[in-house]
C-alpha cells in the first residue's frame, strides 16, 4: 500500500510538470505584432463553438487547422453584424474588409461541466490569474468590466480586447494592438477579430462534453502580407493552434478538480488575487456544484483529464481513480 501511494504520489507530480511545461508554451509563443496572442489567447479562454455544426463544412476535416476562403467566408456569415452596435460594427467590419489573415484554429472537445465552462468563458482573467498563481505564465488580463480587458504578455505585445457581441452560442471578439520587440525593427500595429463557438453534450455515461470552435481574422498596419502569412501558417500558426488545445485540456482540469476536491478548488481561489471578493465567491459557488452535478458520471477507459492536483494540494486528492467515478 505504501509503494502504491509513493508511484501515485509520484505519477502526480510529474504530471503536474508536465502540464507547467505546456502551460509554458502559453507565455513563449512567437508573438506576432498586433495583439493576435492577446486576443486569441483571450478567445481561446472562452471556449465557444457552433451547436448547429453550421460553420463545419464535409470537406474540411475537423480537428485540422484552415485558412480556406470557405471556411473564412462561413465565418463572416455567422457574425451577427445586425446586432452590434454602431460602434463596435464599424471596427468589426474594418478588419473584415481589409483581412491580412484568416486562420481557423482545429476543433477541440473537452470533458467539462456546462456551467463552470460558461463562467470560465465569461470570466478569461480568472482562468489568466489561476496560471499567475501557478506561475507558469506572465500574461496578465485584466477586466475592465463585463466586455473589456486590457492585456499584456510582458514581451512587447499590449492590447485591449473587447467583446463586442454575446450569445449563449457565440462571442464576437474585437482586439487592437501593439508590439514593441525585436521581432520588428519598429513597433507594430494591427486589429484582430474572433469568432468564438461552443456546444454541449451529454454523453450516455453522465459525463458532459463541450466542444470549441474559433475564427480569426487578422489585420496588420504596417507589415507585408507575405511575412505575417509566412509566420502565422509556420511556427507561430502550429503554436497558437497548441496553445488552443491546451487552453481547452487547462479548463478540463479546473472542471476536474472542482469535481474531485471541491475543499482544494475553493483553496486554489482564494489566492486569485487579480480577481475581485464578488467574482470570486462566484466562481466557488459554481464550482461547488460541479460534484453533485456528477456524482453518478462514469469516467471512461480513456479518460485523461487530471486534476490540479499539485495546485490546491488537498488529501482529498488521495483518493484511487476508482472511487473518483462515484461518491
Amino acid at each position: 500500500m505504501v509503494a502504491i501511494t509513493q508511484w501515485a504520489g509520484a505519477a502526480r507530480r510529474l504530471w503536474a510538470a508536465a502540464l507547467q511545461r505546456r502551460l509554458h508554451r502559453l507565455s513563449m509563443p512567437w508573438r506576432l505584432s498586433t495583439g493576435l496572442q492577446a486576443a486569441v489567447l483571450f478567445a481561446a479562454a472562452m471556449l465557444l463553438f457552433s451547436p448547429a455544426d453550421k460553420l463545419l463544412l464535409a470537406a474540411e476535416p475537423a480537428g485540422k487547422p484552415t485558412t480556406s476562403r470557405s471556411a473564412q467566408d462561413a465565418a463572416v456569415r455567422a457574425i451577427p453584424l445586425d446586432k452590434l452596435s454602431a460602434e463596435s460594427r464599424g471596427k468589426v467590419t474594418a478588419v473584415l474588409n481589409d483581412v491580412s489573415l484568416y486562420r481557423r484554429l482545429p476543433n477541440q472537445a473537452v470533458d467539462c461541466e456546462p456551467d463552470l465552462f460558461r463562467f470560465i468563458m465569461n470570466n478569461p482573467d480568472l482562468m489568466v490569474n489561476i496560471w499567475r498563481v501557478m506561475g507558469v505564465t506572465n500574461i496578465v488580463l485584466d477586466r475592465e468590466d463585463a466586455t473589456h480587458y486590457r492585456c499584456s504578455d510582458g514581451d512587447g505585445t499590449t492590447a485591449r480586447v473587447e467583446v463586442v457581441y454575446r450569445s449563449a452560442q457565440m462571442q464576437v471578439i474585437y482586439a487592437e494592438g501593439l508590439y514593441e520587440g525585436p521581432l520588428f525593427p519598429r513597433p507594430v500595429r494591427g486589429q484582430c477579430v474572433a469568432v468564438l463557438q461552443y456546444a454541449s453534450v451529454r454523453k450516455a455515461s453522465g459525463r458532459f462534453e463541450e466542444t470549441a470552435q474559433l475564427d480569426t481574422f487578422l489585420h496588420v498596419d504596417n507589415i507585408g502580407v507575405e511575412i505575417i502569412a509566412k509566420l502565422f501558417q509556420g511556427l507561430v500558426g502550429r503554436t497558437v493552434d497548441h496553445n488552443f488545445s491546451e487552453t481547452v485540456s487547462f479548463v478540463g482540469s479546473v472542471s476536474r478538480t472542482a469535481e474531485l476536491n471541491p475543499r482544494g478548488t475553493r483553496r486554489l481561489a482564494a489566492h486569485l488575487d487579480r480577481v475581485e471578493p464578488e467574482r470570486r465567491e462566484q466562481f466557488i459557488a459554481v464550482a461547488d456544484q460541479v460534484a453533485g452535478k456528477m456524482a453518478d458520471a462514469k469516467l471512461s477507459d480513456d479518460d485523461d483529464i487530471q486534476p490540479l492536483t499539485d495546485v490546491v494540494q488537498s488529501s482529498a486528492l488521495d483518493a484511487t481513480p476508482g472511487k473518483n467515478s462515484k461518491r
